[in-house]
C-alpha cells in the first residue's frame, strides 16, 4: 500500500456534515492529539466547547473513507468466460494415484460435494477438485512457504 488515495465528497451527500466539502487523507497519530495551546479556555472534554461539529467532521471522514465506487454490471458473457476458467482450472476429471484420506468437516464436505456435483462433469469428484485447489494453492504459496520454513 505505498500509495495513497485522497477521496473528495461533496458534504450534501454526508449526513452530518457542514456546508464545505470533507477531505480524507491518510491521517498521522499526532494529528489526532488536540493542540490547545493558543486557546486555553478550549477543551476536548469542555462543556462550553463546539465538540458536536469536531465529532461530525470526524465521523464524517471515516463514512467518507469507506465509501466504494459503483461497480460495474459483469455481462453474461463474462460470466461464461470466468466460469469456463474456474471449470478448466478446478473442476476438470483427474484421476488421483497414491491417494491419501483427509477428515474435513462435514459442512465443507457438503458446499464442496454440490460444487462438484453441479459445475464439474460427470467424471468431477470431490477430491480431484480439493486436489486442484490444494495444488493451486501451494503453487502460490510455494516462495512464501519456503521463506517461512527457513525462519
Amino acid at each position: 500500500m505505498t500509495s495513497k488515495k485522497n477521496i473528495s465528497i461533496p458534504a450534501s451527500k454526508l449526513t452530518d456534515a457542514t456546508a464545505t466539502q470533507v477531505s480524507t487523507t491518510p491521517k498521522n497519530d499526532k494529528t489526532m492529539i488536540s493542540d490547545n495551546s493558543n486557546n486555553s479556555t478550549l477543551a476536548v472534554n469542555n462543556d462550553n466547547a463546539d465538540n458536536n461539529t469536531t465529532a461530525t467532521t470526524l465521523f464524517a471522514e471515516e463514512s467518507a473513507s469507506t465509501v466504494q465506487p459503483k461497480q460495474q454490471r459483469v455481462g453474461k458473457q463474462q460470466r461464461k468466460s470466468d466460469y469456463a476458467e474456474f471449470k478448466a482450472a478446478y473442476l476438470a476429471p483427474s484421476k488421483l494415484e497414491k491417494r491419501h484420506p483427509v477428515n474435513i468437516e462435514d459442512n465443507v464436505w457438503a458446499k464442496l460435494e454440490r460444487i462438484a456435483r453441479i459445475l464439474g462433469d460427470r467424471d468431477t469428484t470431490v477430491g480431484s477438485y480439493i486436489n486442484a485447489i490444494l495444488s493451486e494453492l501451494l503453487d502460490l504459496y510455494a516462495d512464501d512457504i519456503e521463506v517461512w520454513r527457513k525462519l
